[in-house]
């Protein structure tokens, strides 16, 4: 029995003296910069050192070095085909197995995993890019997915956000809007605090009517975004509280709003959001405050068109309502309403037309008016529409 165990003592020894041995041998290549030589070393090294986070340390060096050496290559002759094609995901999945094992590892004459994952971050998230460019949707989501994790690893906060979006994206190609919620989702929970995320997110939930989540996604904001774009929390805080109907809180949101930006663009998305919520002649007021400034601009004229179209809609449904039960009287004060209405929709989207004619959506809004009003259809509108809704050939 001493004899056994004696001998699995020796075994232990043994393995353990060969497998640093081993590691000192790549080391040695490395530093001598034979990359191919070290490439083939740590591969025989692996084999019994699974769970040496120096093993995998020293494998996510090696491969990082044969990934850049293949780039070096590739500079020189664009017809160079490299044996390693996967060295970059082999590398990025080295260093990542590494801090499992040990978050802390580090040796002399390497680069720690942290820096690691910092360096393979940006070459794996342009993979994915060109792979979503190129509607390879799988292999997409795999490389944003890994830039996102080495992001996350190395602390880059907002580059690991800006990965997240464009996941978002490739998932609602592959998914559709459900899809994309779920990586949005998945960002938030992540903490990040890139602000595209939360406004996406809330505006998705809004148009569902899912006032919960706008209210769980507005509080993670708070907590999460930068100082630097608060203006869009605060876009965020006037759409929750307009569509709750606490027009106190609604109130002090605007204010805020007015206190830090009066661009035309900021105007827009808060008139936007007063308008989902009704709050129609709050939204026009605010849409005034920011054509005092920028009478010219594109986003504000057509809003005030949108914000007028669609009071005309909820009063069709009003007079039709009248003509049911027969109250002519009131049928016919809804229909003045209505013109007056229809009118200064056309005014504005003929204004935003002349400023910008190439906005599909205002188009067909102000193609729409025309008709209702009986007046002329010009060419060049007609021309706008059929630029985006002809088939292509």
């Amino acid at each position: 029995m001493k004899k056994v165990i004696l001998f699995a003592v020796i075994a232990a020894f043994i393995g353990t003296s060969y497998g640093q041995s081993c590691l000192q041998d790549v080391w040695m290549s490395m530093q001598n910069k034979k990359i191919m030589e070290a490439k083939k070393k740590i591969d025989e090294c692996m084999d019994g050192n699974e769970g040496s986070a120096k093993a995998w340390l020293y494998k996510g060096n090696v491969y990082l070095r044969v990934y850049d050496q293949d780039n070096e290559r590739l500079k020189k002759n664009p017809a160079y085909v490299s044996k390693t094609p996967d060295a970059l995901w082999i590398a990025y999945e080295s260093f990542y197995k590494s801090m499992q094992i040990d978050v802390n590892v580090h040796d002399d004459g390497v680069i720690d995993p942290q820096e690691g994952q910092r360096i393979c971050a940006d070459p794996l998230m342009a993979i994915g890019i060109d792979a979503w460019k190129s509607k390879d949707l799988e292999k997409a989501e795999k490389y944003i997915r890994a830039g996102i994790k080495c992001y996350e690893a190395s602390g880059s906060k907002r580059s690991a956000g800006i990965g997240y979006y464009n996941l978002a994206s490739v998932a609602n190609e592959k998914g559709g809007e459900e899809a994309q919620l779920a990586v949005l989702d998945e960002a938030i929970k992540a903490n990040t605090g890139l602000v595209e995320i939360y406004t996406t997110a809330y505006d998705m939930y809004s148009k569902a009517k899912n006032l919960e989540k706008c209210k769980d996604v507005l509080a993670k904001a708070k907590k999460n975004v930068n100082e630097q774009y608060v203006i869009y929390i605060h876009l965020l805080d006037l759409g929750y509280n307009a569509e709750i109907g606490d027009t106190a809180k609604m109130d002090k949101a605007l204010e805020r709003i007015y206190k830090r930006d009066t661009m035309a663009d900021i105007m827009s998305d808060a008139a936007n959001y007063l308008l989902n919520a009704g709050m129609y002649e709050k939204a026009e007021q605010v849409l005034n405050r920011g054509l005092e400034k920028s009478p010219k601009d594109y986003s504000l004229n057509n809003m005030m068109a949108y914000g007028y179209f669609l009071r005309v809609d909820n009063i069709i449904k009003l007079r039709n309502q009248a003509i049911t039960e027969r109250n002519y009287e009131l049928a016919n004060q809804y229909k003045e309403q209505q013109d007056a209405l229809m009118n200064n929709a056309h005014e504005w989207a003929q204004k935003a037309f002349d400023i910008e004619p190439d906005h599909l959506q205002n188009a067909k809004m102000l193609k729409q008016l025309k008709l209702q009003l009986g007046k002329e259809v010009p060419a060049e509108l007609n021309a706008v529409i059929e630029k985006y809704t002809q088939p292509k050939e």
